[in-house]
C-alpha cells in the first residue's frame, strides 16, 4: 500500500503554500509531518507526495515518491489520487497535508477495517472500492481514506465528466465505513486562524503530558 500525501492545492485561503507551513516544533513542514504519519501506518510500504509539476523541486528532499498531476487544469485531490493509483497499481492511503492534529493511531483504524472487510469478502456481492471514516451524522471523510485500484475507473469517469469533487466519486456500495472516533484529528488548516488554533491545542496537549511543577 502507498501512503499518499496530497500537497498540490493552491492554498488560496491560507495565503501561502500550506504544504510548507511549520506547525510542530522539530517535525519539519506539514508535508514532512504528514509523510511521517502515513509511514507509521501498518501496511504502508512506500510514501508518496501528490503535487503540481512546479512543486517537484521543492519536495525532492523528502525522499518520497513524487507524483505530479497528469492533466492540466485546476489542482484537485481527485486528480492527484487518480495519478497515484495509475502510477503504483496498489491501494493508496491518502491524507491531506493540512491536518496538523492527525495521529498514526487514528489512521491505523483504516487498514484494520479494510483487512476485516477483505476477510469477509464472500459476504459482499461487489468489490471493495474505498475504506473511509464516517461521522455520526453520516458525513464522510473521503480525503482520509484507502482507495483500492478498482476505484480508478470511477475516478477517471468523474474527471472526464468534469466532476472534480471526491466526496461521491465512488458508489456507496463500494465503501467500507469506519466510525470516526473524534473530530479533533480532522481539523483542516485552511486559514492562518486554523493554524493558530492547532498550535493552541498542541500546546495544551503538551502541557497536559508535562504539567508544571508546583512552586
Amino acid at each position: 500500500m502507498t501512503g499518499l500525501v496530497l500537497a498540490g492545492g493552491r492554498s488560496s485561503r491560507f495565503g501561502s503554500d500550506k504544504s510548507r507551513a511549520v506547525v510542530h516544533d522539530g517535525a519539519g513542514d506539514m508535508t514532512t509531518f504528514s509523510l511521517g504519519l502515513v509511514s507509521a501506518v501498518p501496511g504502508v510500504e512506500r510514501t508518496a507526495v501528490s503535487c503540481r509539476a512546479e512543486q517537484v523541486p521543492l519536495f525532492r528532499k523528502t525522499g518520497a515518491l513524487l507524483i505530479p498531476d497528469e492533466e492540466d487544469g485546476t489542482p484537485t485531490p481527485l486528480r492527484g489520487l487518480a495519478a497515484a493509483l495509475k502510477h503504483g497499481g496498489d491501494a493508496v492511503l491518502t491524507i491531506p497535508c493540512d491536518l496538523p492534529l492527525m495521529r498514526p493511531d487514528v489512521l491505523a483504524a483504516l487498514p484494520r477495517a479494510r483487512e476485516q472487510r477483505k476477510m469477509n469478502a464472500a459476504s459482499f456481492e461487489r468489490p471493495l472500492l474505498r475504506t473511509c471514516f464516517v461521522y455520526d451524522d453520516g458525513w464522510l471523510e473521503p480525503l482520509v481514506a484507502i482507495y483500492e485500484p478498482e476505484s480508478l475507473p470511477y475516478l477517471e469517469e468523474a474527471l472526464h465528466g468534469g466532476r472534480f469533487g471526491i466526496y461521491g466519486v465512488v458508489p456507496s456500495w463500494g465503501d467500507c465505513l469506519v466510525p470516526c472516533p473524534d473530530r479533533t484529528p480532522f481539523l483542516n488548516m485552511n486559514t492562518l486562524q486554523d493554524r493558530e488554533k492547532a498550535r493552541r491545542l498542541l500546546r495544551r496537549e503538551t502541557e497536559g503530558r508535562h504539567p508544571r511543577p508546583l512552586p
